[in-house]
Order: C-alpha cells, then sequence, then structure tokens
C-alpha cells in the first residue's frame, strides 16, 4: 500500500476491496490458547493532551500498576508462551515510570518474554539516558507516536508536546542506533492519518526512512466511539461487519488489573476479571466465552455493549514494510496476503 492510499480520508468501507481485504482477516481469525499479544498498561498516567486520543477525557484513576502484577503477567507469558508479544504499556506514557520501567522489561526478559514492544509519545526521550537505555533493553520493536512532520501540526495534534524537544531526541535515537549497527530494537515512527496531517504523511515517511527508521502510516482510531473522539472514515451505519481482530487476537490488562475487552477500552467499560484474582489463561478463556465467541459467530446481540458501538475494527489489518529484522512484525504478520513494499 503506498502512502497515499491511506490519506484519502473517505470512508474505509467504501472501499469493496477494503471491505475484501477485512473480510480476509476474519477468515483467518482462530482461538489461541493464550494471548498471542498483551497490553499491560504499567501506567495510566500521560502528560500529553492529544487531540486524537480518549485519554485526554479518561474517568479513571491515574497510577502506575503494582510491580506484582506485571511480574505475575510476565512470569506465566514465559512460561506458557515466550513469544507473545508483551507491551508494557500503552494509554499511559512509559517513560514517566522512570528507571523502573526498565527494571520491569529486563525482569520480563530473565524470565522468558522474548518479545517486547514498547510505545512512546517521545517527550521524555532526552532525559535519564533514555536513548542508550532504549539501545540496551531487550525491546524488539520501539515505537514512537508523532503524527505530524512540520512544528505547527505536530504541536497542535500532540498537545502539550515541543516539536524542539522531541524530533531532535527522536533523530538521536535514530543516529546512535545505525552508529552501533544495532538489530533490536527497530525504531518505529507511526503517524495516524487524519484530516489536520494527511497532507504531511508522504513528507513524514521520507523523512523517517532517511534516518534509518521504519515508518508506519495508519488509519485514525475512536478509541469505542464512547467518548468524543470521531472520524469521518469510520462508518456507524452500516449493515457490513467483520469479527473484531484486536479483540480477538489481544488481551488488554489495566493498571488495577483489571482485563477489558481490548486495547481501545480505554474507560474499561467491559471486564472479564481481574489477574490479582486469576490467572492469564483463565482470564483469556473467560474473554473466549463473553467476546471473542459471539463475534467470530457473528451473534452480534450477544457481545459486549462497547463492542456495539465501536468502529475501529475497519482500520484492522495495518500493513507494513517487508520485514528486513526478523521478529519485528506481529504475529499474524506471516499469515497475511498483504505484505507491500510501503507503509
Amino acid at each position: 500500500m503506498a502512502v497515499s492510499d491511506v490519506t484519502g480520508l473517505k470512508k474505509h468501507l467504501e472501499s469493496e476491496t477494503r471491505r475484501a481485504r477485512l473480510k480476509d482477516i476474519e477468515s483467518k481469525l482462530i482461538e489461541h490458547p493464550f494471548p498471542p499479544q498483551m497490553v499491560v498498561e504499567n501506567t495510566s498516567y500521560c502528560n500529553l493532551k492529544c487531540i486524537h486520543c480518549s485519554h485526554r477525557e479518561m474517568l479513571r484513576p491515574q497510577k502506575h500498576m503494582d510491580r506484582a502484577l506485571w511480574d505475575k503477567v510476565v512470569e506465566e507469558a514465559g512460561r506458557e508462551h515466550p513469544m507473545c508479544e508483551i507491551w508494557p504499556t500503552f494509554y499511559g506514557e512509559s517513560f514517566i515510570l522512570g528507571d523502573e520501567l526498565w527494571d520491569r522489561l529486563d525482569h520480563a526478559d530473565k524470565v522468558g518474554c522474548r518479545n517486547l514492544v514498547l510505545n512512546s509519545n517521545g517527550t521524555l526521550l532526552d532525559r535519564n539516558d533514555n536513548i542508550d537505555k532504549i539501545l540496551a533493553s531487550p525491546l524488539k520493536r520501539f515505537i514512537l507516536s508523532l503524527d505530524g512532520l512540520t512544528k505547527p501540526t505536530f504541536e497542535k495534534i500532540r498537545a502539550k508536546a515541543k516539536w524542539d524537544e522531541v524530533y531532535p531526541a527522536v533523530e538521536e535515537l535514530c543516529r546512535r542506533r545505525l552508529e552501533r549497527n544495532q538489530r533490536y530494537p527497530v525504531i518505529i515512527a507511526q503517524f495516524s492519518v487524519m484530516k489536520e496531517n494527511a497532507h504531511e504523511a508522504d513528507a513524514y515517511f521520507e523523512h523517517w526512512k532517511a534516518r534509518g527508521a521504519e515508518v508506519k502510516i495508519r488509519p485514525m482510531l475512536e478509541w469505542t466511539a464512547t467518548g468524543t473522539v470521531r472520524t469521518d472514515t469510520i462508518d456507524h451505519n452500516t449493515d457490513f461487519r467483520i469479527a473484531c481482530p484486536w479483540g480477538n487476537n489481544t488481551m488488554a490488562i489495566h493498571q488495577d488489573g483489571s482485563v477489558v475487552a481490548c486495547a481501545v477500552d480505554y474507560e474499561g467499560l467491559f471486564k472479564a476479571g481481574n489477574v490479582r484474582d486469576k490467572t492469564v489463561k483463565e482470564l483469556w478463556s473467560i474473554l473466549g466465552e463473553r467476546l471473542r465467541k459471539p463475534h467470530r459467530e457473528h451473534r452480534w446481540r450477544d457481545i459486549p455493549n462497547i463492542c456495539k458501538g465501536c468502529g475501529d475494527w475497519q482500520v484492522a489489518g495495518a500493513e507494513y514494510e517487508k520485514e528486513t529484522v526478523e521478529g519485528t512484525r506481529p504475529f499474524w504478520y506471516k499469515d497475511s496476503d498483504s505484505q507491500p513494499d510501503a507503509a
């Protein structure tokens, strides 16, 4: 897929090609005995108020996850499924944890977790020797959500972030990685397309490719449409629907241990239980009965209420560049029919 293919800002389902792609994705969904991907919220604190993210209106508490909960989750993952793709945080900004972040990652690696992926907004990248700590870490991928190339666009979208601090730091990270000729972690510059930045997508792609980063350009989400974040590209008045790939493939755990519907259930409106009380495997089975199975069987009346109004499944199946470093793609990548040359 060329960059321009995701920047048209048209409704996704208007394209028959896109509908066919979604049906193909659904046809490959299977029941996994253990989650192939887990997003674990080590912190729900964030220092930005991005215009396209529902964190800015989140009502639940902002806290760090108890260390014992993280250890419990990763120790089970290391025993049961070492290649489970584990994200140490997703709603919060990971570097707010300070040195504890690297301690937690090191422990996960020590107990056998071999597929660690970290995301960040980059605002604290230039502090506390974080660049060197990233490069010395057991991470396979490090994803920076930037969403704008020029200072005005970047600072409008990534509200409270400073282009003059973030961009030089990310460029320095890329430079040091190339200088050291490291395989891991792969650095990924992510860009969510919206009306405020679509005109910069091509230039953004070229900017970061020239600096040795991979680039992921993806359509914007609505975070379940339970808040105020909306995009005109998602259709809420369609009879077409597929089983949600994220709900099928991902376990999402909030900082208090709650296992929620999926990675975009930011408020935790659906809960299957808590990792304080049950194992990951037990909770994955509960999710299977209450969420995954009704989705795959198209029993739309029986899916959780949060799923009924959500259209984020319409942007599932991200397009990736061809894999150049082994082990730096989601688990489903090798089964995908679409492995293009461009983001």
